[in-house]
């Protein structure tokens, strides 16, 4: 059965004992875990193994013990959370290291598993305290990918697509390319306007353009629907024979904040549409150079109804 975050909640709050002791868990999986309380009301993941886990570095967030057993000699090591108002997200994070590892066809292959999950979640946990993307950051993730996967179905190849996509590294646009510069924004069918957040989000040399992506929530069993989680498994599914590939993809979902969570999966949406603008020396944008040096920065809106004369065909 799997391990969901509302199970490791309610046995979590099953015991009584606050203030250190342990319950068993999970018996089916391939490692021995246990959930208790490390010091009064501190939550915590234990797993047991006879496989030496060596050294793992704590973070901010959560406190990393590893110690061996003098009764059996096996290892334990334990996640104790530190930041109380990371609790909502320490089960999810504890059932999703679980269940990452729970295909492992042995216990040493299972260890690595959870160690190496455990450091993107600790990565994850230094950039966003929730732990999760919130809905605008999920929505804008999703028009960024489909403007990927369009990139390549029109005939780039991955590397050069994915390569392209400098937004995830923190550059100001979202995608440049050999024929220009793109800016994606995902905003609902109904959005009249759009938010430009930065003096420099607009402002690149070369041809570019503003890309509007119409992005709404919808019914899990709409035609054409997919969730966040489906849409990074529609790129991943065809660099399976490009290893290399598949990890600069993955390593600029990271960036993003993105892991593959179940509760990605559960929300599905749907595009119904986009348009493009060029953004050329007659487009109405704000930029370092028209605006006075004494505005160090600003966010504006642009009313995209108005934006007729540069729409492209």
């Amino acid at each position: 059965m799997r391990t969901t975050p509302e199970i490791l909640q309610r046995q979590w709050n099953s015991i009584d004992y606050k203030d250190g002791g342990f319950l068993q868990i999970d018996t089916q999986h391939p490692l021995e875990w246990h959930i208790g309380y490390q010091s009064i009301s501190q939550k915590t993941l234990l797993l047991v193994s006879t496989t030496d886990i060596g050294t793992i570095e704590s973070s901010k967030s959560m406190a990393v013990n590893r110690r061996k057993r003098e009764t059996d000699n096996r290892w334990t090591l334990s996640f104790e959370l530190l930041r109380n108002e990371q609790e909502s997200v320490f089960a999810i994070l504890c059932s999703d290291i679980i269940e990452h590892s729970r295909l492992a066809s042995n216990e040493k292959e299972a260890l690595a598993l959870v160690i190496s999950r455990y450091k993107q979640w600790s990565r994850l946990l230094e950039s966003q305290r929730s732990g999760l993307m919130d809905e605008n950051s999920r929505k804008g993730l999703l028009g960024e990918l489909l403007f990927l996967q369009e990139r390549i179905e029109e005939g780039d190849s991955a590397l050069t697509a994915i390569q392209g996509w400098v937004g995830a590294d923190g550059a100001d646009q979202d995608f440049i390319y050999k024929d220009g510069w793109h800016e994606v924004k995902s905003v609902g069918a109904s959005v009249a306007s759009v938010t430009i957040s930065s003096l420099e989000q607009l402002d690149c040399a070369g041809e570019g353009e503003l890309v509007i992506m119409r992005i709404d929530k919808a019914a899990p069993n709409k035609a054409y629907a997919l969730s966040l989680n489906d849409a990074v498994r529609q790129i991943s599914s065809n660099l399976t024979d490009a290893s290399d590939v598949l990890d600069l993809f993955r390593s600029k979902l990271s960036a993003y904040g993105y892991i593959d969570l179940e509760e990605y999966s559960r929300q599905k949406y749907y595009c119904s549409g986009s348009q493009r603008y060029d953004v050329n020396d007659t487009f109405p944008r704000l930029i370092r150079r028209n605006v006075p040096t004494q505005i160090e920065s600003l966010h504006y809106e642009l009313s995209l109804s108005s934006l007729a004369d540069w729409l492209k065909g």
